[in-house]
Parts: structure tokens; C-alpha cells; sequence
């Protein structure tokens, strides 16, 4: 978490789908097809995250096994993406936006 400059938590929203998800180039942590490790804490979320190239701007908490998923959408179209979600049940997905330094 040393290197995130700021990061916002939005409950109950997601932004994009299948197409936005992205994983580290290692696979560390990978479980399944999409998402990271259920298990890891949050500050472990972004320490990997900050390893990737490119950072994703967006990590979502969600699914059937509440794994993390990372994710980049460009800050100007985030409302615009959130809105296409509404047609699924994103009440019990969490919304981190990140700023890196």
C-alpha cells in the first residue's frame, strides 16, 4: 500500500465484465480463470497489483467466491461503465478505485 497515492471505496457497484478483468503476468496469486486468491488482505491486493505492468486502476471484491479482480477503465468513462452493471446484482461487490504515485 506504500505506493497507492490515494483509493476510494465504493460498496455495491462494479465496472466492466469478462473483458476488462487483466492478471499478473506470473500468475501469483491466480485462482480460476479470472479472479486473485479469496484469502489475500487487502493491502496484499495492492502490494500485487502495484507489481503489474500495466496497474490496474480498479480492484473489485466480488463473485460467487468473493475472489478480487483487477481491472483498468478509464477514470472519464468509470460512471458510464458502472451504469452498464445494472442489469446484475451488484449489491455484494466492493469498488476500489486507485490512484498510483
Amino acid at each position: 500500500m506504500d505506493h497507492v497515492k490515494t483509493f476510494r471505496k465504493i460498496n455495491g457497484v462494479d465496472a466492466g465484465y469478462h473483458e476488462s478483468v487483466i492478471h499478473p503476468a506470473n500468475g501469483e496469486g491466480r485462482v480460476g480463470a479470472r479472479g486473485i486468491d479469496k484469502n489475500y488482505t487487502r493491502e496484499q491486493v495492492f502490494d500485487l497489483a502495484h507489481r503489474m505492468n500495466p496497474k490496474p486502476n480498479i480492484i473489485i471484491k466480488s463473485g460467487p467466491n468473493a475472489k478480487w479482480y483487477f481491472k483498468i477503465v478509464p477514470i472519464q468513462s468509470l460512471v458510464a461503465e458502472i451504469q452498464k452493471q445494472t442489469w446484475r446484482d451488484t449489491s455484494r461487490c466492493t469498488m476500489y478505485v486507485l490512484e498510483w504515485e
